[in-house]
């Protein structure tokens, strides 16, 4: 009786015990839903400032002569052609700098009418120390106009909210608006042109163009927890793809091509 009396004690400890570290475990973290968020966030409007009586000569020149002047423009010559790269660096990171941008505007202007010039060489020009006005660049190079390509970049743009749609009362798709308590991040494009016409040294046209792939909606999946959302990303298979991976390399080169072809519609009209 007395070794029953035992057992029967000893279960009842375990079971106390068993009970006490139950209730001692904490509860498993809350996950993060997963919205399949669309996002629309406009491009900036493009914006064209220019002297259009400065470019009359151009209605009477049969053959305009043009140069891309690009950044760092004391490089030695077919340097910056080498470094310049259509393939993607080791990384695999999405950069604008992976593409030949200059190989495309040079293509639209070529198409345009105008006598491209070689940049490099023009750019060893400018490295000459003598050479030390534009009339002078002029006489050497035969070139009426530079087109400086001052910048290309990505431009983020905050968000702090999306749409998504779940399934009503009536099984009928609603669309909801999520307001996240911190802001999220995606990105467009930008591209700034000068224009410079060299006999006269005179500045006579900025050209500035804006993208983003999200102009009307684009749909992205998003985790959010407690109000707060992650970055926005594409899941296929096992990648995720965020940021500016985002906007792909078809439409980097799309972008630089209808911008190009823009250009040359403001320059020649």
């Amino acid at each position: 009786m007395k070794k029953t009396n035992s057992i029967r004690n000893a279960s009842l400890v375990i079971v106390i015990f068993l009970g006490m570290a139950i209730a001692s475990t904490p509860p498993p973290a809350p996950s993060a839903t997963v919205y399949n968020g669309l996002f629309s966030y406009p491009a900036e409007k493009n914006e064209v400032v220019k002297n259009a009586a400065k470019l009359k000569f151009l209605k009477d020149n049969s053959n305009p002569t043009i140069v891309l002047r690009v950044p760092h423009a004391t490089r030695q010559v077919l340097e910056e052609d080498k470094n310049l790269q259509t393939n993607k660096n080791n990384n695999e990171f999405n950069s604008i700098s992976n593409f030949n941008v200059y190989n495309i505007i040079e293509k639209e202007l070529l198409k345009g009418g105008f006598t491209v010039r070689d940049r490099a060489l023009f750019d060893k020009v400018l490295g000459d120390k003598s050479v030390n006005d534009y009339s002078k660049i002029k006489e050497l190079t035969e070139t009426d106009l530079i087109l400086e390509l001052s910048d290309i970049q990505y431009v983020r743009h905050p968000l702090n909210s999306f749409n998504y749609t779940k399934k009503g009362k009536k099984g009928a798709l609603d669309t909801e608006t999520f307001f996240a308590k911190n802001q999220m991040f995606l990105y467009g494009l930008r591209l700034e042109f000068r224009l410079i016409k060299v006999k006269d040294n005179d500045f006579i046209g900025s050209f500035t163009y804006n993208y983003s792939p999200c102009s009307n909606q684009c749909m992205y999946n998003v985790n959010c927890l407690n109000g707060n959302c992650g970055e926005p990303y594409i899941m296929e298979g096992n990648i995720t793809t965020s940021g500016i991976k985002l906007i792909s390399d078809d439409d980097i080169i799309r972008f630089v091509t209808t911008s190009s072809q823009s250009l040359v519609k403001e320059i020649m009209q």
